[in-house]
């Protein structure tokens, strides 16, 4: 081997760290993009209780020289954690919360990489402080309810909590507060008029923002209801015939109301008590009559039937969206309001639509429609449905005892 290329193997190396050394020091004077952090256990508006364990991670292009620290504005020791000296690294960080308000803190750290320009980078965080013991209490004991009418529970908590749930009759159903920001929180059950009569305990489980768990019992009662029965209550083939035509299956109906129970807020739109949706000359059909047509067999009529003048004015019973607006061949032109919480209205056999549209939010009181007779109907009445959860229950009780 020739001494040039003895002196070209040895010199290679050499030119290469000179090269290192170069572009390390072009990249430590002239870097000017911001180190980026994060954090790792530390979610913003979480809640934390006794001590918080996270971390302070680092994914940026240049190594962090230090880190700084602040609690409520307050600078804050980092302890080991505060000089890095590496590009990527998750630094620990533990704070102790046991001294701290129950209540919002923040939590601030500031990254100032090792380059020239000392690039700097703040991350901030709000979190809450939730050393409060969890408890509970149902306003009452015991609850006795009726055959096709609603449950209606209620349990003053301490603070607010992210669930409170309650299992009966095979299903769950959930607590919410009663009004924003309340912490008597309320569940509305509904009791098909087909019920099994029961005497039975209910368990609620409550859990709060740091995941205390706390059980409540209850009992409840589901009291058989004496439904009126009717005989003689036909439809005509042939209005039938002609309602075919025109209307949707009424199964489309119910499977449109079942998609938007998924959709219902978790919140109430309403405020107060329900009213009824016209000027009540009389109620020729209460809710749960037991009715025996050649059409439809033996059923139970869930719905209340009430009569005025022939296209009167049909107005919401309550604020909440209109989800449905269509013609079906049971229930004629319809409409189906959301109140919220999966509470819905269902105004059936109406002459005619209001200016109203899928999708709108109305007022108790707006004009949605005329009372007719379209559909399995066979005279001028409006028909009219409380769902809750899917289920149809007495809306009368909604005018008075429920809201």
């Amino acid at each position: 081997m020739s001494n040039k290329i003895k002196y070209f193997f040895v010199a290679l190396p050499v030119l290469a760290f000179i090269a290192w050394i170069g572009n390390s020091t072009i990249h430590y004077f002239t870097h000017e993009i911001n180190p980026k952090i994060s954090f790792v256990g530390l979610v913003n508006h979480g809640s934390y209780a006794e001590k918080l364990s996270c971390s302070i991670k680092s994914t940026g292009s240049y190594k962090v020289k230090m880190l700084n620290a602040w609690l409520d504005n307050k600078e804050y020791d980092l302890g080991d954690a505060k000089f890095i000296r590496r590009r990527l690294f998750e630094a620990p960080v533990i704070i102790e919360l046991e001294n701290l308000e129950n209540g919002p803190h923040t939590f601030e750290v500031e990254a100032i990489d090792s380059s020239y320009n000392q690039n700097k980078t703040r991350e901030k965080v709000t979190f809450l402080v939730d050393n409060l013991p969890l408890k509970a209490e149902y306003l009452e004991q015991r609850y006795t309810v009726e055959q096709g009418k609603t449950l209606h529970l209620k349990v003053q908590i301490n603070k607010p909590v992210v669930r409170a749930r309650i299992s009966f009759l095979s299903k769950d159903y959930f607590f919410y507060p009663e009004s924003e920001g309340s912490t008597l929180y309320e569940c509305f059950i509904p009791i098909d008029c087909e019920e099994k009569t029961i005497d039975m305990t209910a368990q609620t489980e409550i859990t709060d923002a740091v995941n205390n768990t706390l059980k409540l019992s209850c009992a409840i009662q589901i009291k058989p209801f004496a439904f009126k029965k009717q005989r003689g209550f036909t439809v005509s083939e042939e209005k039938l015939e002609q309602e075919k035509e025109i209307s949707m299956n009424t199964k489309i109906l119910r499977d449109a109301i079942d998609k938007w129970l998924a959709d219902s807020p978790h919140k109430k739109l309403w405020n107060g008590p329900f009213e009824y949706p016209i000027e009540v000359q009389r109620v020729s059909t209460p809710f749960g009559e037991v009715r025996t047509t050649p059409q439809r067999g033996r059923y139970h009529h869930k719905g209340i039937d009430l009569v005025n003048r022939p296209r009167s004015v049909v107005w919401a019973a309550q604020h909440g969206k209109i989800i449905i607006k269509d013609r079906f061949l049971m229930t004629g032109n319809t409409i189906v309001i959301d109140h919220g919480l999966e509470i819905f209205t269902l105004y059936a056999h109406l002459e005619d639509f209001g200016d109203v549209h899928v999708g709108d939010m109305v007022q108790k009181g707006n004009p949605i429609g005329r009372l007719g007779m379209t559909g399995y109907a066979s005279g001028y009445h409006l028909h009219w449905e409380m769902l809750v959860h899917g289920v149809q229950v007495d809306p009368v009780e909604w005018t008075t005892n429920i809201h």
